[in-house]
């Protein structure tokens, strides 16, 4: 399955919950591919830093530069997981949820991270062209990430402003036929 919507309805979501403020991001530009056979699954993600909006411009290049994100340096940001086990065999609109472990790639770091993904695979049909064609698997996940971990240091200053971690969701379509 190739992640690559030619609509950009694909999003990744992220909340940095601190005292003095909230702030959500958001990317509608996931590229991907999740391989299937039989009960094991591998595959990439990755998001432009540069597509990662917050509704506010000054902000948004705050994330991008060298002190947070580092666009400039590390223009991804990757999830890439090998031969994880799935429940049961994938099965037309059941969904499969997996607790599972992964390698994010966020400022230059790569650590490995839990992650819950459920997936659910659409044979085509009539219903399901109108979303796109060729067979489909949906992916949802959520997981969090420690900045420090990966880091990106808040300063004093952010500390009541910029949550400590990314509370992340996602929501993307891979379809058998997109294009790369």
């Amino acid at each position: 399955f190739v992640f690559n919507d030619p609509n950009g309805r694909d999003t990744v979501m992220f909340v940095l919950d601190a005292p003095l403020e909230v702030i959500n991001g958001l990317s509608n530009q996931v590229k991907g591919r999740v391989e299937v056979k039989g009960q094991k699954a591998s595959g990439r993600f990755q998001v432009p830093v540069a597509s990662i909006k917050t509704g506010n411009e000054t902000r948004d290049g705050h994330l991008q530069n060298d002190r947070w994100l580092d666009a400039a340096k590390n223009p991804d940001i990757v999830f890439e997981f090998k031969d994880v086990a799935l429940p049961a065999p994938l099965a037309n609109a059941k969904p499969v949820t997996v607790k599972a472990k992964g390698t994010f790639t966020v400022h230059g770091v790569t650590r490995e991270e839990p992650v819950e993904v459920t997936a659910t695979y659409l044979q085509e049909t009539a219903e399901t062209k109108n979303r796109a064609a060729g067979e489909l698997l949906r992916v949802r996940a959520k997981f969090q990430i420690p900045l420090e971990s990966y880091g990106i240091k808040r300063t004093e200053a952010l500390v009541l402003k910029v949550g400590e971690k990314a509370d992340v969701t996602v929501d993307a379509w891979g379809s058998t036929q997109f294009k790369p």
